[in-house]
């Protein structure tokens, strides 16, 4: 008897040999701009506050010229700037890297972060807020978090806490929230969605090629990833929302899930018409 087996078009298998060549072109151009960024940030970060601050921007460029990562905005990135807490919904790391290349932000990520090869140095180096997911601690997280938000420094956090595959957006995490319960700041709502992959509209059968979540390994998924010959992303700014007009931090979190929930699902709606 004979299977039948699913079968979809893959993007990624029509590569060609002179595109596997660019690439390596390109990320050893990668590699001899990043080296000399990685040492004056190590060297003279503490000293130059704005190599601190703008290393991981333009990092994340070099990132994204690399990968051919092509990003498309929509609403008031100006307005956006005034804001203090930024969210959005998120797929996969590579949300990093296209959310970061827009201006100095810092990142909330889990504590196992910091203990991987790698990333962890570079995470440390972009001075990522790196946090516990327990009781015993959330109250000093949320006292330096909200501390960072009044100096003036802009912060980032995905309040799903985890990466999703991309179908939908995960129910947020009011508890993020709790640093500017009942605080006057100004929240920047973000939907990031990815469109094309190698020129191919991105549907729910590709999008685990981008999407990184569950039990995935991190390897393969980033083995794929660095052969992409283009990559089509679009980041779309909501209207900013000021934490002083809700009543406490699950209202806040209720109103903005909805509104990035609705937000992305049109967009999948329009991308698939």
């Amino acid at each position: 008897m004979i299977t039948k087996q699913n079968s979809y078009f893959n993007p990624m298998d029509n590569l060609s040999f002179l595109d596997h060549t660019i690439f390596k072109i390109k990320f050893l151009i990668f590699l001899i701009s990043v080296f000399p960024l990685i040492l004056i940030c190590v060297f003279f970060g503490n000293l130059i506050p704005m190599i601190t601050n703008w290393s991981p921007v333009i990092f994340n460029r070099l990132l994204m010229w690399l990968l051919s990562i092509k990003v498309e905005f929509q609403g008031s990135i100006t307005q956006s700037k005034e804001c203090n807490l930024f969210i959005s919904n998120h797929l996969t790391y590579l949300d990093i890297p296209v959310l970061g290349s827009v201006f100095p932000i810092r990142f909330v990520a889990k504590s196992e972060v910091q203990s991987l090869p790698i990333l962890g140095f570079l995470s440390k180096l972009a001075k990522t807020i790196f946090i516990k997911r327990n009781r015993l601690d959330s109250l000093h997280q949320k006292i330096k978090t909200s501390k960072i938000l009044s100096s003036g420094e802009k912060i980032f956090l995905f309040p799903e806490g985890t990466t999703s595959d991309g179908n939908r957006v995960l129910d947020f995490k009011s508890s993020l929230f709790s640093a500017v319960e009942s605080q006057n700041f100004l929240v920047q709502p973000i939907v990031i969605v990815y469109s094309e992959l190698n020129g191919i509209p991105i549907n729910r059968w590709i999008r685990p090629t981008i999407a990184w979540y569950g039990n995935m390994d991190l390897r393969p998924h980033l083995l794929k990833l660095i052969a992409l010959r283009s990559l089509k992303v679009k980041i779309i700014y909501l209207k900013p929302v000021k934490t002083i007009h809700f009543t406490n931090r699950k209202e806040l979190t209720k109103y903005l899930e909805k509104k990035i929930k609705k937000v992305y699902s049109n967009a999948l709606s329009k991308k698939l018409a």
